[in-house]
């Protein structure tokens, strides 16, 4: 099967291209220049015979330039949804790189290419229907998303949601769990302060509970929706790692697996927001406000739906998953080395 990947060259993005290729499926990676995407899958061992064979394709366009995705989605049996903008939680509403226009906006320009290259007929509200031919369509979603929930990347998450479900296309939602693994921009980022500083802030007070997922589990999912159209059919599934942690216990752990002896210290989010306030104006945009309330939000996915679909799907324990690529024989590419 063809699959296109938007945002395939992003941290999820990567991660469900290289296992869906190593599925045996082709991949049209999709990013807003096909160049750089190109050069970013470089260092993938599966990407240079994949392109050799066809089977690892690029192609340049954005969620939010309807124009471009004509050409994206004609000829392919999958869609996967997956672009994020770039700094985010961090919103920038004068660039355009906000939740309501790439999350659910881009969402809703890929369903209109999609509709308009395949044709799609409409007898009457809610009755679209598709010919023979027209691409199954995945997205990737929050673990926090629900119809009532106020926060606006929850929001624009389940706007898209109802969106897809009913196109008129078959699909999948998978609600995932903070993603962690190498090339993170979350855990990562938090654990990096551990190489200047003596302790490491998380803000709030750390108790909330988390089903935090490794990256790879996320790329494996997806490639086993591709595989099975039965299963995959018209499923929203949660995905989470197999233990609900703190993120007090989430931080400590990764700390422990680096070998690194470093205290949490607890920053009041009305306090972390003071700061955040002026931060998310300066060059780079390195928090806001609702990047403290993102980082610090909860989230336990319950796994029945997942298991009820594919009962043989396990994701890894937290600990293996970290020791994989933060234990003391792996080098962190921003480590100092300090212990």
């Amino acid at each position: 099967m063809r699959v296109l990947v938007s945002g395939a060259t992003g941290f999820m993005g990567r991660s469900i291209s290289r296992h869906v290729l190593g599925a045996g499926h082709t991949v049209r990676a999709m990013s807003r220049s096909a160049e750089k995407a190109a050069r970013k899958f470089e260092a993938l061992p599966e990407a240079a015979a994949a392109v050799e064979t066809g089977r690892l394709e690029f192609v340049s366009a954005d969620v939010t330039e309807p124009a471009s995705l004509l050409a994206a989605v004609e000829g392919v049996d999958v869609v996967i949804q997956c672009a994020q903008f770039p700094g985010a939680p961090v919103e920038n509403a004068r660039r355009g790189l906000t939740y309501m226009q790439v999350d659910r906006g881009g969402t809703l320009n890929l369903l209109t290419a999609i509709s308009t290259v395949y044709r799609a007929q409409t007898a009457g509200p809610g009755m679209t229907r598709f010919p023979d031919g027209a691409p199954r369509f995945f997205y990737l979603s929050g673990v926090t998303v629900s119809q009532h929930a106020t926060e606006t990347w929850n929001r624009a998450k389940w706007q898209a949601e109802s969106a897809i479900k009913g196109s008129g296309l078959e699909w999948a939602v998978v609600r995932s769990s903070w993603a962690f693994g190498p090339g993170d921009d979350s855990l990562n980022r938090i654990l990096g302060f551990s190489d200047f500083l003596p302790f490491v802030p998380v803000f709030g007070d750390g108790t909330e509970l988390l089903t935090p997922v490794f990256v790879e589990d996320v790329g494996r999912l997806f490639a086993r929706l591709v595989d099975d159209p039965e299963a995959s059919r018209d499923a929203t599934l949660p995905l989470g790692g197999p233990e609900p942690i703190s993120m007090n216990e989430f931080v400590g752990t990764a700390l422990e697996v680096m070998g690194r002896r470093r205290p949490i210290l607890h920053v009041p989010k009305p306090l972390g927001k003071i700061p955040a306030a002026v931060l998310q104006f300066l060059p780079g945009r390195p928090l806001s406000p609702g990047a403290v309330d993102f980082t610090s939000q909860g989230g336990v996915a319950d796994l029945g739906p997942l298991l009820e679909r594919f009962p043989d799907f396990k994701t890894t324990p937290t600990r293996a998953a970290l020791e994989s690529y933060l234990g003391e024989s792996h080098e962190r590419s921003t480590a100092g080395g300090r212990k």
